[in-house]
């Protein structure tokens, strides 16, 4: 069994298929289900079923799966250890929201790539849900996440960075202190299980105490994007809540209005990683880089 089958293993979990696994890693598709037979062939047992056109992993799998992903990784390290000959280089998978995606990491990652270019960095947008499995997983070396609290896990490492003050975004004031002040209004809602969310519910059904499902569901809309969320917003259309960071452009323009929250209702930014997470050189610098433009979120904060 060699590096390059495994790696070959978890292209074809990532991408769901064989043909687009060959894509992901420029092989023939015959090349593909040549390196899943050798696994197989040395497991004496097959790693996936074939079930029309989608691809499942068997018992034996799935045990296979978080033994190649430390191997991968482990060869990952032990490549960046070797080569690094002076110059630091590497690859880092960062998952964040995309608050800090847009609003908050440009400026790290061009001072980044501009004192070290041998630093590879992939982004990709958090999952709210599985993103402490992605780390567990080795899926992701590293999280940046929103939360109201540091929920404690004894294998994941969490490091509060900043705060991160929320606000009621609208078009014209509201005087969210008043009961019933937001009703008749459009909701316009971040996707399910974002912190955002949760806050914005809870501040809808305090102030609109006699409100049903039906209402709920006839007066929001689910969207994935801030931007979009601020477009509808400046047109007229609807309230959101959002990080201050992601709108303080606009509501210095006056093309929207900001509805402070209590202090109790601010979230926080954290990192994370798994507790057995090889600081690797890159990683050390990433790290350095992030908590240095941290510390300019906590002012712009205050």
């Amino acid at each position: 069994m060699e590096i390059r089958h495994l790696n070959t293993f978890k292209a074809i979990i990532q991408t769901g298929n064989f043909s687009k696994a060959a894509e992901l890693l420029n092989y023939s598709q015959s090349t593909v289900t040549f390196h899943i037979k050798a696994i197989e062939d040395e497991l004496g047992a097959p790693i996936f079923d074939r079930i029309g056109k989608k691809v499942l992993l068997t018992e034996a799998g799935k045990k296979l799966l978080p033994y190649a992903i430390q191997i991968l990784n482990a060869f990952g390290n032990l490549k960046e250890a070797v080569g690094e000959q002076g110059e630091i280089r590497g690859q880092l998978r960062i998952t964040a929201p995309e608050a800090l995606l847009i609003y908050r990491l440009p400026p790290l990652l061009k001072e980044l790539k501009e004192d070290f270019p041998g630093i590879e960095i992939q982004l990709q947008h958090l999952d709210p849900i599985n993103w402490r499995t992605d780390l567990s997983t080795g899926n992701v070396d590293l999280a940046l996440v929103i939360e109201k609290d540091k929920n404690e896990d004894n294998h994941i490492i969490l490091e509060k960075l900043c705060d991160e003050t929320m606000a009621l975004i609208s078009a014209k004031p509201i005087k969210l202190n008043e009961l019933h002040s937001l009703k008749g209004q459009v909701f316009l809602l971040t996707e399910k299980e974002c912190s955002y969310r949760a806050i914005f519910e809870r501040i809808i059904m305090e102030n609109i105490p006699d409100t049903s499902p039906e209402y709920w569901k006839q007066s929001s809309i689910e969207f994935w994007s801030i931007d979009a969320t601020k477009q509808c917003i400046m047109c007229g259309f609807g309230i959101g809540l959002l990080p201050y960071s992601t709108v303080s452009q606009e509501i210095s323009k006056g093309f929207m209005h900001a509805q402070p929250l209590p202090s109790s209702e601010n979230l926080s930014v954290y990192l994370s990683y798994h507790k057995d997470k090889w600081l690797s050189p890159s990683m050390r610098t990433f790290l350095t880089l992030l908590r240095k433009h941290a510390s300019k979120w906590n002012l712009e904060m205050t």
